[in-house]
């Protein structure tokens, strides 16, 4: 409630309520949030999303697991495939100590179209950077040389340089020799393939020199040729997709365009090696529960296991792929090790840990209850219980009924039987996420496609899903015909007093516009905008200029006649109302720029808007598209009272502390 101070809303929020059974839907549940909390809560929860990756590990995540019998699993996997894919990554420390590889550092080719020299794409040289020091590679003779920030002198070769300043950038690269720029992909395009990679340098862990930094010597590589002739020699019989990456209706062209035609492509042959050889041992586990959630930490590892991976210098870890929402190629891969070490970041060893720690009690026996803030009731795993229809949901408690489908028809629920919709909508064509997610669907249908129809196809669902994709011939009328379906039937499922809650986003009047029509033509109006932030404080989408807030949308039922008019004074009341939303925000501690004051203008227009139309008409919005755009632009005005607010002792939004 308004004037409720942050503490109490989280003490709330941490010590948990027992909602009694109440059934609760996520049309587009995804990973599953809604789905887990819900069940925490004490719900009874129903699920649905078109993509069979999202229903898996919503499914994996929601169902409850024996954690001896996953660390039983874990210890067996390590004896068998583990030792064997933790000999790939074998090396030796500077001081000369048996040591394993944390991540290979490559940099990709090409042959000059000026002069014909080799070109190695490398952005900058370094490696590391922390305070008063850096450690870099020769761009000359590739020795790792350490030393304090700014130029440095390789002590091999006597070669001084920058390591800050590489030959490739935005786009393009330049060549040290004659000096011809050229565009990386009209170098693709001359090649006619992907570009090639080379190794240059790893980082090692040994147990009695810590992490350490090295040059590949001649040890190292024999490791990975060993490697690279078993995967050529297997292939016929390894575990790894052969299917091409999808060139229809693609929305992104990465990685198309820049000469990857198959997903496999994606990966070198150490990385394709030991992933298969891990697959295989996981589908020999006997217990399907357990194999189920070892997919899991299967899937989540392929994240950092390709040659789409960064390395973050400054970080000193491996940058997931999909940090971005996008297939980003990078002109300096790192490859990561597979099975893991002590130390290190997306490995199969650390994704595992994360599914134990999801399915661990996280109250100790004994331990204090949660009224001292010591620990929370909402810790731990979920208790939910599996059911096939909304008959068993009824009878179960803890019951949870997941459907991998549309939500535009959920002709399996009766009319009126839902106390709650909280679901998080795809936001028109800001995230595709069915191209995303083939990613992982070509190799967890290796695992599954014979055991779930769903999985059988290459490729998951794409045709059916949500968005606005124009390459793919989803222009908006496709969009807001589907979502005002889903919406429609989310009214009709629902008790007359259930909310609809979701949060949105977009930088685009037009999308919000659009939203309020869907949303009054399906019977409902926004009856509160509040602000919850929605991205990390660090993180790719926490620069400025991103949207870091999102508005949660509580939707309820509209009744058939007209609330009230849109009067002259409704924009005033918008950005007062959107004013003291950023006020209360930044008051919190947050900062937030004027993209994120336009979120709020939005989010406090939809009140407005939604509750001016009749049910079922939002035509009733002819003119909300100029009244969009004119709120749109006193996003700065918005921002500038926000910080006055502050400055007049406005209460903290407790939803961003």
């Amino acid at each position: 409630e308004k004037g409720e101070s942050g503490e109490a809303l989280w003490r709330s929020f941490l010590e948990g309520k027992d909602l009694g059974g109440m059934i609760v839907l996520d049309p587009f549940m995804g990973g599953g949030t809604t789905v887990v909390e819900a069940l925490r809560l004490g719900c009874r929860v129903v699920g649905v999303d078109v993509n069979p990756v999202a229903w898996f590990i919503t499914r994996q995540a929601a169902e409850e697991a024996a954690p001896e019998a996953l660390e039983a699993a874990f210890a067996g996997l390590e004896q068998s495939v583990g030792e064997r894919i933790r000999a790939h990554y074998r090396t030796r420390c500077p001081a000369g100590h048996a040591a394993e590889v944390m991540y290979v550092f490559w940099v990709k080719q090409v042959a000059c179209a000026g002069c014909g020299e080799e070109v190695e794409l490398f952005p900058n040289y370094e490696l590391s950077r922390r305070e008063g020091s850096c450690v870099s590679v020769c761009p000359r003779c590739m020795a790792i040389v350490e030393g304090p920030p700014g130029p440095a002198a390789c002590g091999d070769c006597g070669h001084c340089y920058d390591p800050r300043q590489g030959v490739a950038g935005r786009g393009k690269f330049t060549c040290g020799a004659c000096g011809v720029t050229e565009k990386i992909l009209d170098a693709v395009r001359r090649t006619g393939a992907a570009l090639p990679a080379k190794s240059h340098a790893l980082e090692g862990y040994c147990e009695a020199c810590g992490r350490f930094f090295k040059k590949l010597d001649d040890a190292d590589r024999k490791v990975w040729k060993r490697a690279a002739r078993e995967c050529e020699r297997r292939k016929g019989e390894l575990r790894f997709p052969r299917e091409a990456i999808p060139v229809v209706g693609r929305s992104d062209p990465r990685p198309v365009n820049h000469g990857y035609t198959h997903f496999h492509q994606m990966f070198n042959s150490r990385q394709l090696l030991c992933l298969s050889l891990l697959l295989e041992e996981i589908l020999k586990l006997p217990e399907e529960r357990v194999r189920e959630l070892m997919l899991v930490a299967f899937s989540d590892c392929l994240d950092a296991n390709t040659m789409f991976c960064k390395y973050e210098v400054a970080w000193h870890k491996i940058s997931k792929f999909f940090g971005f929402h996008a297939y980003h190629p990078i002109e300096r891969p790192t490859e990561n090790n597979v099975w893991g070490t002590r130390f290190g970041r997306g490995t199969f060893r650390k994704c595992f840990q994360k599914v134990l720690r999801a399915k661990r009690p996280a109250i100790p026996e004994g331990a204090p209850a949660a009224g001292n803030g010591a620990w929370s009731k909402r810790a731990g795993p979920p208790r939910g219980v599996g059911v096939a229809d909304f008959a068993a949901l009824k009878r179960t408690e803890r019951g949870v009924l997941l459907r991998c489908q549309s939500a535009e028809k959920l002709d399996f629920l009766p009319d009126g039987t839902v106390d709650a919709v909280i679901t998080d909508p795809p936001y028109f064509d800001n995230v595709q996420y069915g191209e995303l997610a083939d990613f992982f669907h070509v190799w967890l249908r290796l695992a599954l496609g014979e055991r779930y129809p769903w999985f059988a196809p290459e490729y998951g669902g794409r045709s059916r899903e949500l968005v606005k994709n124009d390459k793919g011939g989803k222009d908006g009328a496709f969009f807001n015909t589907g979502l005002g379906k889903v919406f429609a039937e989310c009214r009709r499922v629902l008790k007359d007093d259930g909310p609809l809650i979701f949060t949105f986003h977009h930088g685009r009047t037009w999308a919000w516009a659009g939203l309020a029509r869907l949303l009054a033509e399906a019977g409902f109006y926004v009856s509160a905008s509040p602000v919850v932030r929605s991205e990390g404080k660090s993180g790719y989408h926490s620069s400025a200029g991103n949207i870091k807030y999102d508005c949660v949308l509580v939707c309820c039922k509209a009744p058939a006649a007209r609330r009230k008019r849109l009067g002259p004074a409704a924009e005033e009341a918008v950005v007062a109302a959107a004013a003291e939303w950023a006020g209360r925000t930044l008051a919190s501690g947050m900062t937030m720029g004027e993209a994120d004051a336009f979120t709020m203008v939005m989010g406090q227009a939809l009140v407005q808007l939604t509750q001016s139309a009749t049910k079922g008409n939002g035509s009733g919005g002819a003119g909300w598209d100029a009244i969009l755009e004119r709120l749109g632009e006193r996003a700065g005005e918005v921002l500038a009272r926000g910080q006055r607010a502050v400055e007049a002792g406005v209460e903290a939004n407790p939803l961003c502390s």
